[in-house]
């Protein structure tokens, strides 16, 4: 683990409202062994919290796109540590380049709710346009991060605002973002039971 330790002494740690957030300032080349022993400690079982979340964090900062994939689901699908998860699902937001929420269906859904639905095929879809990491917003208008026109991460909760449009989703123990949608603020629309997909 000496290798490991020293990757952590050289790690930044960025606390904010989002938790323990390290940002890449850039993608790196690690060699077959280093990538090896980050999977390991990702993996194992009884591994420290802290250990695992080092580990996660170099392999989602390689310049390689599937290892960064790798460690997402490897992460999503085997740790239950809230801060290593909450990390996991803070990095795969901020790898989208489009937010995609798929809508579900209930009783307590109204005529106008099943219109939007119907008119959107089930998918409400905004490409990211830009993302600003230390105050965890994810904007899909314009450069700035508009509370209007923005989605926020904090700890396991996503909250999304688009002009009328609005949703508050949490991290599920199956690695999704389960909540709900409302199309409009006005009363003849409901929330609609909605899924973010991580991967």
């Amino acid at each position: 683990m000496k290798m490991l330790d020293k990757l952590i002494a050289l790690t930044v740690i960025v606390l904010s409202g989002t938790g323990a957030v390290a940002a890449c300032e850039q993608y790196s080349n690690f060699t077959l062994d280093e990538i090896k022993e980050f999977r390991a400690v990702l993996s194992k079982d009884d591994a420290d919290p802290l250990d695992r979340l080092f580990a996660f964090e170099q392999m989602a900062c390689s310049d390689r796109p599937n290892i960064r994939s790798y460690a997402i689901k490897q992460g999503l699908n085997t740790i239950q540590d809230p801060l290593v998860r909450n990390e996991v699902m803070f990095r795969a937001m901020m790898q989208k380049t489009r937010i995609d929420v798929e809508m579900g269906n209930s009783r307590e859904l109204t005529k106008a709710d099943k219109k939007f639905i119907a008119d959107t095929g089930g998918v409400y879809s905004k490409l990211v346009t830009s993302r600003k990491e230390e105050s965890g917003c994810i904007s899909m208008y314009g450069n700035n991060c508009d509370s209007r026109y923005s989605l926020f991460v904090s700890g396991d909760k996503v909250e999304l605002n688009y002009n009328k449009v609005s949703g508050v989703f949490r991290l599920s123990g199956s690695g999704e973002l389960v909540g709900t949608l409302r199309a409009d603020d006005h009363a003849g629309y409901t929330r609609i039971p909605a899924v973010i997909k991580l991967f």
